[in-house]
């Protein structure tokens, strides 16, 4: 019996910012993302649209459909869209994120409300958090940059991220708002996540071998156990809840 598809498809619209997220836990193809007055469809794609996620003119530098992934992430920040591809591809979600926000101030009201409807979208996604196997790590490395991270489906929201940046910004995306992005992250998405970089020179090495190891973690406590494992069906915790 194939397992239940575990997607979501959200919009959060604030004064600040308008961002519309499409996210499948399993890969394959996107549920289309709900109709929006902020982010009309060209009308060649409308039919298309209504079956699913197109590909985002603006997000070529962060496109990538396959026969198994659909990512498009168009947030207006490229630094930001380059990490949440990276997030998408080595977890093994789908995902399409689309956002307008006032950058005319700066980064922080579009990078934040992202990672929290991005957030949202995972719990929405993951559901009952019943037969997973809850706990994920991952190590990632790239060139001389080593990151490492740790999640726990627990239902409790916690973010202890220690990465180590040297430098103010990394192309458009304050170094702050990637550490105040993955705290955003843990608290919509209702995890508890650590995530460190042990060493490297480069902070965009830094950045992304950070989100690597995140996407490892995700994918690893994000596996489901399926019937005659230990676990399946059950929720995994001595208190019966998450």
């Amino acid at each position: 019996m194939p397992l239940a598809a575990r997607t979501a498809s959200l919009s959060r619209v604030t004064n600040e910012t308008k961002i519309q997220v499409s996210l499948s836990l399993d890969g394959g193809v996107l549920p289309p993302f709900e109709a929006s007055e902020h982010f009309p469809e060209d009308p060649k794609d409308a039919e298309a649209a209504k079956q699913g996620v197109v590909p985002i003119k603006e997000a070529a530098h962060a496109t990538q459909f396959t026969a198994t992934q659909q990512i498009t992430v168009s947030t207006g920040i490229g630094f930001l869209d380059h990490m949440l591809h990276a997030l998408a591809k080595h977890s093994g979600m789908s995902l399409a994120v689309r956002a307008k926000g006032d950058l005319f101030i700066d980064d922080h009201h579009t990078a934040e409300d992202t990672f929290l409807a991005v957030g949202a979208a995972f719990t929405e996604a993951l559901g009952a958090r019943q037969s997973l196997a809850r706990f994920g790590r991952g190590d990632a490395p790239l060139d001389e940059a080593l990151s490492w991270a740790v999640i726990d489906l627990s239902s409790r929201p916690w973010a202890v991220i220690n990465l180590g940046f040297r430098r103010e910004k990394i192309g458009d995306l304050s170094t702050e708002m990637i550490t105040h992005g993955l705290q955003s992250f843990a608290q919509a998405a209702g995890v508890t996540l650590h995530v460190g970089c042990t060493y490297g020179d480069n902070d965009h090495h830094r950045a992304e071998s950070a989100f690597k190891a995140l996407a490892v973690a995700i994918r690893a406590a994000c596996t489901r156990r399926v019937a005659g494992e230990v676990g399946a069906g059950d929720v995994v915790s001595t208190k019966g809840v998450l």
